[in-house]
């Protein structure tokens, strides 16, 4: 055999090494490539969606797995939708009841947008049908607030025509209102949104209700029938302070009105791996997210399909159901059980379930008690070293209370949300009660 013929082998097998190798190191390369930034729609200056977007940014951007997200302002959610749909973003905060295409989907659901109802003190306006002929400032055509108040509007049969109606800005809407420009404010913001604090503490309007209440047989009830996205809402009582009015805060009473859910969105192309990060370094770091933002406290209690106009994305779920397998892997080792065993396994799982609910109702009422016992004291005259000693606890049981609520011990529902509340005006009183004892 010749020597040629002899090499030809080792040739072949030389050649796809170096193919193998080369196909390898490719491989790696492209493995190694950093991950492309997603672009987040967000919102406007003085609203809550632009802050609780760099916060996302920044939590979902630690880390070894980290994903690098650029925030871009916007004028809201209608706004944010679009940009979806062009592929000018990756990422939105969208309000519930935004219209869209099905190629978006929820990620994570992040809190309740109530509609804020304000108006001047001296426009006579008492209830919403009497905005009829009269300034009323609402949210800019691109968001999620116009469109909610124009199909109001529309349900409670207010003449257009007769109505100057002025989209603007969030802090535009609140510098109008308190210079008189205009006479009512209708907008959907979380509550204790920095614009309206500033506007209520400056005196000369009041929120009003729409309606009469939130109960069945409701104006709002009846809303709901044609727009079925909203959920009925109480502004909570004293939920803005008023330190300069000799007043505990605004309103004096509960405030019907309705709310929107918030979600982040992400269009159905996002790849599952991407959103499932995502999903998980936002839910895993909600209690750091919480306490920069307090109206984020419900962040992903509800991925309830019945209540999100945007189904959930495929990598959210799968973080979401990670400890939901299959039934037969769940009862593989019990199916040959007597079906006594199973009734009895269901009620010891009953039992448990309704002890643990009651366990959280039962710490909440205790910091309920906690508050109402401090509460008691600051009624008393009050030495510099109470009130600091009643400061310092009140932002212990506000520590201790975050943190049960990031490890699920505590339930982000209504109490919890009224209890934030309470403590903030606890710790308000202190610091008032303070400045007063230094001056003297």
């Amino acid at each position: 055999m010749k020597a040629a013929e002899l090499r030809r082998p080792y040739a072949a097998l030389t050649v796809a090494f170096a193919a193998a190798l080369l196909g390898l190191l490719v491989f790696v390369a492209l493995s190694s490539k950093p991950e492309r930034g997603l672009r987040l729609s967000s919102g406007q200056p003085g609203g809550v969606y632009l802050p609780l977007a760099k916060s996302i940014a920044s939590v979902v951007g630690e880390g070894e797995e980290k994903v690098v997200v650029e925030v871009l302002e916007s004028d809201g959610s209608a706004a944010n939708a679009e940009r979806l749909r062009s592929g000018e973003a990756d990422l939105a905060l969208i309000q519930n009841d935004t219209l869209a295409n099905d190629a978006l989907r929820t990620l994570v659901p992040l809190h309740l947008g109530s509609l804020h109802f304000i108006v001047n003190e001296n426009s006579g306006i008492k209830r919403f049908g009497e905005i009829e002929g009269k300034r009323v400032g609402v949210g800019l055509p691109s968001s999620g607030s116009h469109r909610l108040v124009e199909e109001l509007m529309r349900h409670f049969e207010v003449d257009r025509s007769r109505t100057r109606i002025m989209p603007m800005r969030i802090e535009k809407g609140c510098e109008k209102l308190a210079a008189g420009e205009i006479d009512a404010l209708l907008m959907v913001l979380s509550l204790k949104s920095e614009a309206v604090e500033r506007l209520v503490e400056g005196g000369g309007v009041r929120l009003v209700g729409i309606g009469e209440g939130v109960g069945p047989g409701s104006e709002i009830e009846g809303f709901r029938l044609s727009y079925p996205y909203v959920e009925p809402y109480l502004i909570p009582v004293h939920a803005y302070a008023m330190p300069h009015h000799g007043s505990p805060g605004v309103p004096a009473v509960p405030v019907p009105t309705v709310a929107v859910r918030t979600v982040l969105a992400a269009r159905r192309d996002l790849p599952d791996p991407a959103a499932r990060k995502i999903t998980r370094k936002i839910m895993e770091n909600r209690s750091q997210l919480t306490v920069a933002h307090h109206e984020v406290s419900m962040l992903g209690a509800s991925q309830d399909p019945g209540l999100l106009q945007f189904p959930l994305h495929d990598g959210a779920a799968q973080y979401f159901n990670r400890n939901e397998p299959g039934f037969l892997v769940r009862y593989a080792e019990v199916i040959g059980l007597m079906v006594s065993l199973l009734i009895a396994a269901y009620g010891l799982f009953q039992a448990g379930r309704k002890w643990l609910t009651q366990r959280q109702k039962d710490r909440i009422d205790a910091y309920y008690l906690e508050l109402n016992r401090l509460l008691d004291r600051m009624l008393a005259p009050q030495s510099e070293e109470d009130l600091i000693e009643i400061q310092k606890r009140l932002q212990s049981i506000r520590s201790t209370a975050l943190h049960l609520l990031a490890k699920e011990r505590l339930q982000p529902d209504e109490s919890f949300r009224i209890f934030q509340t309470v403590l903030a005006e606890a710790g308000f009183q202190v610091r008032h009660k303070l400045q007063e004892l230094r001056k003297d």
